[in-house]
């Protein structure tokens, strides 16, 4: 079955600062008929699972427009263009927290919304964070740093303190690097094969069955 859909054209709807709005035309894989599909483009993005020396995690404190709260999170910040995730891991945290790290290691990659968007967000781990210098925020953001102890997050996750979706796929790149996941084994069982009646195997066990023998009456 064809699943593919062919783009014919693509129409931008609206551009920001943050996203720009495309209309695509598109035909349908098994009818053919056009319809419209709206995708948001938006620059790659990285999350940065950032601790210090003492073993805490670094987060911030900052006001989200989308949910009209105060979110509590890890650092994150998107990709200047051609920009390696690493590098603006450790720019990002650098300007919202003052902190460097010692050591910066790519974990790992998503998609933050197949459906509607095509851009990728990385996960950074910054290890050894120290200050580094003052913050330097972007227009329109006023951030609070936050350390918080490795042992609460779980709770935290529970109780919806942390409740950003890509920040919970950035804990789950870190967590399943530090093997803190019990991932289902795989199955080793085969599946054995049943024997049709009269196959060889069963031809030569009744073989092997000794026959009753018996003598004919005379009279």
């Amino acid at each position: 079955m064809k699943l593919e859909f062919t783009k014919k054209s693509r129409k931008q709807l609206l551009s920001t600062p943050i996203f720009r709005l495309h209309e695509d035309t598109s035909a349908h894989p098994q009818t053919g008929e056009d319809g419209r599909y709206y995708v948001l483009d938006f620059p790659d993005w990285v999350n940065i699972i950032a601790l210090t020396p003492r073993g805490e995690i670094v987060m911030v404190r900052q006001w989200r427009h989308g949910t009209e709260a105060v979110e509590l999170e890890i650092p994150a910040g998107g990709l200047e263009p051609g920009e390696d995730p690493v590098e603006a891991a450790v720019r990002e945290l650098r300007e919202e927290t003052g902190l460097a790290p010692r050591r910066a290691t790519l974990l790992g990659q998503a998609r933050p919304n197949c459906a509607i968007q095509a851009n990728r967000c990385y996960t950074v781990l910054c290890e050894g964070c120290v200050p580094a210098g003052e913050t330097s925020f972007d227009a329109g953001e006023q951030i609070a740093l936050e350390l918080m102890s490795i042992a609460d997050i779980p709770r935290r996750v529970r109780d919806g303190s942390l409740r950003s979706g890509m920040m919970l796929v950035a804990l789950l790149w870190w967590m399943d690097r530090e093997k803190k996941i019990a991932w289902p084994a795989r199955s080793k069982t085969r599946a054995t094969k049943r024997r049709p009646k009269g196959s060889r195997a069963a031809r030569a066990k009744a073989r092997r069955k000794p026959r009753r023998t018996g003598r004919r009456r005379t009279t």
